[in-house]
């Protein structure tokens, strides 16, 4: 069974039925909705076992043995009342009387009180005495309590196989759908002068080759992260103003080499010279038609806009306008690149390793595994 892409109309296709479906591939829309399934499946086997162990309390307490007034009545009226037929609902009821209940009248002060509670006159006394309606039905028995506490250990250890079951079920799924991070883990703490990435070739190799007793290479790739983000932030502005740059200057020329500084310049003095020449024409050209004028009077605010705006984004550094100004910054941010690579020692911040295979990936996760306190104290317990 395959997932089609949204959409398919060259092949014929049909829904997944949620009865026959296997779970690997429930696992298509991820391995939360796998789990899901598996976990639904096995909470029904485990409660559904569960019921048939409480079957004998149920016949009992839905027999004239424990209540022989049993729904007589209102099974017949209110079909709804049928489930409580095989609970410990008691509908065997009589009148006695209650002592002390003149003390606690509080306790019957709600919507129940005309059928629970009540008083009459004894008639030798001739004083008034409160009654309540109580319950006949037998209660708590030996034979249903073991069933109730079978039921319950049957419960702890059911649940307790279910949760290795699902850890199973979960690495199942898991290794059906493989990903770069199934086989790579992240040290994300280690050492600042750690920059080597054959050093943590060989750590991890010999430690993998002491817990499997093997021998080959079981590192595939190592990537060491450095603190080294200003350099970076510095390195993709300068390409994205060299890119901006080749965009402007190609008007004028075609650069194939933008790191070479003596064609860059030429091809910048090369342009801001034409420019002159192009703005010196449009000054010394006839002077504007009635109909140019009166546009340019009424498209000026927005004119004076966009110049604003132009002006704010330049002074923030966000936009140099021209490629002369461009080319400047460019050079500035080489500048700066130059003297980091040349001053700045960067420290280790993450190191991504990818093994192999997942065993070894999960070999080495277990091995490295330690607590807060070993951590603490640089020790394994």
């Amino acid at each position: 069974m395959t997932k089609v892409s949204p959409g398919e109309k060259k092949y014929k296709t049909r829904l997944y039925n949620p009865l026959t479906t296997p779970l690997h591939s429930l696992s298509d829309w991820g391995i939360g909705v796998g789990m899901y399934f598996s976990t639904l499946a096995s909470m029904i086997v485990v409660f559904a076992l569960a019921g048939l162990l409480n079957v004998k309390n149920m016949l009992y307490y839905a027999s004239k043995e424990y209540d022989r007034d049993r729904f007589e009545e209102e099974s017949g009226g209110f079909p709804l009342m049928n489930p409580l037929k095989y609970s410990t609902v008691c509908m065997t009821r009589e009148w006695v009387v209650c002592v002390d209940c003149h003390e606690r009248n509080s306790y019957w002060n709600n919507i129940f009180v005309d059928s629970y509670y009540g008083t009459a006159v004894n008639p030798v006394t001739g004083k008034t005495q409160i009654l309540i309606n109580r319950t006949t039905c037998a209660g708590a028995q030996i034979e249903q309590g073991i069933w109730n506490i079978v039921t319950l250990l049957f419960l702890i250890v059911g649940i307790s196989l279910f949760v290795s079951y699902q850890n199973q079920v979960e690495v199942r799924l898991d290794e059906g759908k493989t990903s770069a991070s199934d086989y790579s883990i992240l040290v994300s703490n280690p050492p600042d002068d750690a920059v080597d990435p054959e050093e943590w070739r060989e750590f991890f190799d010999g430690l993998l080759g002491e817990l499997t007793g093997e021998k080959q290479q079981q590192v595939t790739l190592c990537t060491i992260a450095l603190n080294n983000h200003r350099l970076l932030k510095n390195l993709v502005q300068r390409r994205k103003d060299l890119k901006l740059l080749k965009t402007l200057l190609s008007e004028t020329c075609e650069l194939s080499d933008m790191n070479d500084g003596a064609a860059v310049d030429a091809a910048v003095t090369l342009y801001m010279e034409q420019k002159r020449e192009q703005d010196a024409k449009v000054n010394d050209g006839q002077p504007k038609s009635v109909f140019k004028q009166f546009a340019a009077f009424i498209f000026l605010p927005f004119s004076v806009l966009g110049k604003i705006l132009h002006f704010i984004r330049r002074k923030l550094g966000h936009l140099p306008t021209e490629p002369h100004q461009l080319w400047g910054r460019i050079q500035s941010i080489t500048q700066s690149i130059r003297l980091m690579q040349e001053f700045e020692v960067y420290k280790a911040s993450a190191v991504y390793v990818t093994f192999e295979t997942e065993q070894a990936q999960r070999a080495a996760l277990k091995a490295l595994n330690a607590g807060r306190f070993e951590v603490w104290t640089n020790k394994r317990v």
